[in-house]
């Protein structure tokens, strides 16, 4: 029985596949797998990603889906549909900003009822889980903690919420420093921020704690003293001729990564 952890998708339906079959995944036996959220966008098959990872969340108790920035901006068009998206500023960084235009392009042709299911899964999904590997306490959130131990007033409940799913860590950052409850968390396991932001900022630094990574030609996992991004660039891996010079050359160390808290191996496709 193994528990894997899976960062952003965006799209890469094809590397998605091709990563549960590397890892063997397999429910039946007790495996558990845990999607950090960002299922839509920017790829080639946004919806139909999203689509399968819903399938695999209703088809299995041991598929646990997070929700991502991305989501959250999917449910905020779809409860807007209709009211002038040509001047909305929730429908225009949705659609020009973050891609989300093949996203809704594809979704805007189902029929009624296949849109509401969508919408109902969307709007349901968690923020964070708690996940124990012997004595280790891991929270699992898209981008930053969201306590579900902790009874917030409706507008810090509002803030902490967006925090979950846009807050962008700092380097040296502890994201449960203003956590004031009972549990005795070991680590974030967080997506949201490509993990390239991260390493760059490592060159600079004079006094890391920890021995400088070599560098490599793909992106990898990278694990800070109180968090761990697994998001290395898959919402990139269809991007390699797109216009902007600065995304193609980001696309050539995108991959789609995956840790095993047992034993903390990783494992990348491109």
């Amino acid at each position: 029985m193994s528990t894997y952890v899976i960062g952003d998708l965006h799209g890469a339906l094809p590397q998605f596949q091709k990563m549960l079959t590397k890892i063997r995944f397999a429910p039946e036996k007790g495996d558990e797998l845990y999607l950090l959220g960002d299922y839509i966008d920017w790829g080639t098959y946004p919806l139909e990603t999203l689509l399968f990872v819903m399938h695999l969340d209703r088809s299995s108790d041991r598929v646990h889906c997070l929700k991502g920035n991305h989501e959250e901006m999917f449910q905020a068009m779809m409860e807007i549909s209709g009211k002038g998206l040509d001047d909305n500023p929730i429908a225009v960084n949705w659609l020009v900003n973050n891609r989300g235009a093949g996203t809704w392009k594809e979704f805007s042709k189902l029929d009624r009822l296949r849109q509401w299911e969508i919408r109902k899964w969307v709007t349901d999904l968690p923020l964070s889980f708690d996940v124990r590997d012997g004595d280790k306490h891991y929270m699992l959130a898209h981008a930053y903690p969201y306590y579900y131990d902790i009874e917030y007033s409706p507008l810090e409940a509002r803030l902490r919420r967006k925090d979950a799913v846009w807050r962008r860590l700092l380097l040296r950052e502890n994201p449960f420093a203003e956590y004031k409850g009972a549990q005795k968390y070991h680590c974030l396991l967080c997506g949201h921020t490509i993990t390239d932001y991260f390493f760059t900022r490592m060159k600079a630094e004079k006094n890391w704690p920890f021995r400088k990574p070599r560098q490599t030609k793909r992106n990898k996992i990278f694990h800070g003293e109180k968090f761990v991004d697994l998001d290395c660039g898959a919402k990139l891996l269809s991007c390699g001729d797109d216009p902007d010079p600065g995304i193609r050359a980001a696309a050539g160390r995108a991959q789609l990564a995956c840790i095993r808290l047992e034993d903390a191996e990783e494992f990348y496709v491109r």
